[in-house]
């Protein structure tokens, strides 16, 4: 049993799961220029389904569009550009301080994963570096990339 980020509903969970910790700018929404962050491209979001299904995986959402968002309001808006998946859940936004990877690892704490692979095109993971896929900003996630993301998935 494990408490989602949304307020504070219980969720069970009597199977342990596969995770992708999932950016969105750089990673679903390609930056093209360095002041002009994209749209999510149906691409990149395709590449997310293969990895979701051949990964056996769900999502949790590291991106600062969690921000301000539930659970519910991220499934729909990547479910309205083609996301196939279960977003599960969203990291912890309430660590002063913290980077990306801290907060990765403070939602690990919480909650058992059979393996979770981190999708990001920041490097900033500290000691889960050894669990990300890091995309090119300007090109997002690529079908290349699915082959190491599953095989961390399945770590």
């Amino acid at each position: 049993m494990w408490r989602s980020r949304d307020a504070g509903a219980l969720c069970y969970s009597f199977v342990t799961r596969r995770v992708i910790f999932l950016d969105i700018d750089g990673v679903l929404a390609p930056i093209r220029t360095w002041d002009r962050y994209g749209d999510l491209d149906s691409a990149c979001i395709q590449v997310l389904n293969e990895m979701v299904a051949d990964g056996g995986a769900d999502v949790v959402v590291t991106s600062t569009w969690r921000h301000g968002k539930t659970v519910a309001e991220l499934q729909g808006m990547l479910q309205a550009q083609g996301f196939a998946g279960l977003v599960l859940d969203k990291t912890p936004t309430d660590i002063p301080g913290a980077r990306r990877g801290d907060e990765i690892a403070a939602w690990l704490a919480e909650h058992a994963v059979d393996g979770y692979v981190i999708i990001d095109d920041h490097a900033d993971m500290g000691e889960l570096h050894t669990h990300l896929v890091q995309t090119h900003p300007a090109h997002g996630l690529r079908p290349a990339d699915v082959p190491r993301a599953i095989a961390l998935l399945r770590r």
